[in-house]
C-alpha cells in the first residue's frame, strides 16, 4: 500500500516545494534560505521549596497521561578523591542498579518493568541526576520507588561487583577507540592538577570498594542537594503534598559539597603525541574557555559559530573539509563545564600525512577571526541560526522544566532564558572581534595528537616541542 502511495507523496512534496519558492529564486546554498520572524513564548515553571530544603520546579502538561521527573543532585566527580577516580561514576551506576532497602535489584527491575516505567541515575563531573518516567495511573508506586532509591539505596554487593567489572572493561576498550582515547587524554592534559583532569584508570577503579560508593553518597546527599523538575499530567499542589510526605524526615547531608574547585589561572601549553600506528590522526587542541555567567558568553557563542561551531556554515568546515579535503568532520566549541569557565576545544580526524596542515589551517582561521573579525553576512547568519535553534531546545515541556532546574543549580540569572534571544540579537561585529582576541589563543594551546609517530612526529615538531605521552590505563 505504501509503495503505491509513494509517487503521490513525492508529487505532493514537489508541489509544496514549488509553491514555497513561487515568485522567487531558490537559494543556491542552505545559508541563503530566508525564514519568517520567530515567535516563541517560553512556559514558566512553578517553583516550590519544601520544608526540608528540596526544591521543585513544576510544569503541568495534561496532553498525555505521563509524568516526567528529572532531579539534578549536588554531587560529582569534582569532589571525589583523586586516587579513586571513577568513584562518582560508579556510585551513579550502583545508586539505581543496586536496589533499595527492602527491595532487591531484581525486585526493583521487575516492578519498573511491570509499569513500563523508567528510573535512571547517573553522576557526572559537576552533578548527578535521578529521573523517573511513569504513567499517571502508576504515579503512586512510581513515586514510592523514586523516594526509596533516594532515601535508602542498597548498593547491592553483587551488582556492585558487576558494574565495577564493566567499568574496568570499558577502560581497557578505550584503547581501541581512538576518538574516546584522544578526548580523554586531551581533558587529562588540559585540566592537569584539577579535579576535571582526574581520569579513571585501572588502578584507581580497583581501589574503589562498595563501602566507598555508599559513603560518598550518604556523606554528600540530603534533601537540600536536590533540584527537581517535574512535568506532565499531575496537579501541582497535589505533587507538592506528595513530595512533602515522601521526604519527611530525610536528614540533611553530613557534608554537602561546596563550590566547584577553581581552575588555575592559565593552562600550560604544549604539543603531545600519543603514539599509535593508525592511518588517521585524532587531533584535539584548546585552552580554558569562558563562564556562561560572563557577559561575553553570548558574543563568544556567535564567534564560535563562525569559527567551527556552525557546521557547514563555519570557516573550519568550509576550509578544512570542503576546500582542502583534509577531514570529514572538524569543529570547535566552548564547553566541558557549566559551573566554571570550562574549555575551548577544536578537533577532528585527518589522514596522518596532513596532520600539520590540519592544525596549521585551524589555527590560521582562529588568528584571522581575532585579527579581522567576521563579515556582516556571517554575523547575521550566526545570530539567526542561534536564535532559531533556541525554540528546538524547548520543543518538549520536560525540556523547559529541566532547563529551569539547570538554571537554579548553576545560579544563572532569573531572566537567563527569556533574555537569551535578545542578547544574541545585540551582538555586534565589534563584540565578535573583541571576544575572539580575548578568548581565542591559537598560539597558546594544549595540542594532543593520537597517531603514528613515525609519520606525524616531524609534523608536530613544526608546531612546537613534542612530548610523547602514554595514555592512562
Amino acid at each position: 500500500m505504501m509503495l503505491k502511495k509513494a509517487p503521490a507523496i513525492a508529487a505532493l512534496l514537489l508541489c509544496l516545494a514549488t509553491a514555497a519558492f513561487a515568485g522567487q529564486e531558490a537559494p543556491q546554498r542552505p545559508e541563503g534560505l530566508a525564514y519568517p520572524p520567530l515567535t516563541f513564548h517560553l512556559p514558566k515553571t512553578v517553583r516550590v521549596q519544601l520544608k526540608n530544603g528540596m526544591t521543585l520546579h513544576l510544569l503541568e502538561d495534561h496532553e498525555l497521561p505521563l509524568v516526567n521527573i528529572h532531579a539534578m543532585v549536588r554531587i560529582g566527580s569534582a569532589w571525589e578523591p583523586a586516587d579513586k577516580a571513577g568513584l562518582a561514576s560508579l556510585t551513579g551506576s550502583i545508586w539505581r542498579a543496586g536496589g533499595a532497602e527492602g527491595l532487591s535489584p531484581g525486585a526493583l527491575d521487575e516492578k519498573l518493568e511491570s509499569m513500563a516505567a523508567v528510573l535512571e541515575t547517573s553522576i557526572g563531573s559537576e552533578s548527578g541526576t535521578i529521573a523517573l518516567n511513569v504513567m499517571t495511573h502508576n504515579l503512586d508506586e512510581g513515586l514510592r520507588l523514586f523516594a526509596a532509591v533516594i532515601r535508602a539505596p542498597a548498593f547491592d554487593e553483587q551488582r556492585f561487583a558487576t558494574l565495577k567489572s564493566q567499568m574496568l572493561e570499558n577502560i581497557a576498550r578505550e584503547e581501541d577507540d581512538p576518538e574516546t582515547l584522544v578526548d580523554r587524554e586531551f581533558r587529562r592534559l588540559l585540566f592537569a592538577g584539577h579535579a576535571f583532569g582526574n581520569v579513571p584508570d585501572t588502578a584507581s577503579v580497583k581501589r574503589i570498594a562498595r563501602a566507598d560508593c555508599a559513603g560518598f553518597y550518604r556523606r554528600h546527599i540530603g534533601p537540600e542537594s536536590f533540584i527537581v523538575a517535574i512535568n506532565g499530567d499531575f496537579n501541582a499542589d497535589d505533587m507538592v503534598r506528595r513530595f512533602e510526605a515522601l521526604f519527611e524526615g530525610f536528614p540533611p547531608a553530613a557534608a554537602a559539597v561546596g563550590p566547584l574547585p577553581e581552575l588555575p589561572a592559565d593552562i600550560t601549553p604544549g604539543v603531545y603525541l600519543l603514539n599509535k600506528p593508525l592511518p588517521q590522526t585524532g587531533i584535539r587542541m584548546g585552552h580554558f574557555g569562558v563562564s556562561r555567567k560572563s557577559p561575553d558568553f553570548d558574543a563568544v557563542r556567535v564567534m564560535n559559530y563562525v569559527v567551527g561551531g556552525g557546521g557547514f556554515a563555519s570557516r573550519m568546515l568550509k576550509e578544512i573539509r570542503t576546500v582542502r579535503g583534509l577531514a570529514y568532520s572538524v569543529y570547535s566549541y566552548f564547553g566541558m563545564s557549566d559551573g566554571t569557565k570550562g574549555a575551548f576545544m577544536a578537533g577532528g580526524e585527518t589522514k596522518a600525512a596532513s596532520t600539520h596542515e590540519f592544525v596549521d589551517t585551524a589555527r590560521a582561521i582562529m588568528r584571522g577571526v581575532a585579527a579581522d573579525g567576521i563579515t556582516e553576512a556571517e554575523l547575521a547568519m550566526a545570530k539567526e541560526a542561534l536564535i532559531n535553534s533556541f525554540v528546538f531546545a524547548f520543543d518538549k515541556k520536560a525540556d523547559v522544566a529541566q532547563r529551569y532546574a539547570w538554571m537554579e543549580y548553576y545560579g544563572m540569572p532569573d531572566d537567563y532564558l527569556e533574555g537569551l534571544r535578545g542578547r544574541i540579537q545585540k551582538v555586534t561585529m565589534a563584540d565578535v572581534k573583541r571576544v575572539a582576541r580575548q578568548y581565542l589563543q591559537p598560539d597558546r594551546m594544549v595540542i594532543a595528537a593520537l597517531g603514528d609517530g613515525k609519520i606525524i612526529g616531524e609534523q608536530l615538531e613544526k608546531i612546537g616541542r613534542v612530548q610523547t605521552i602514554e595514555p592512562a590505563k
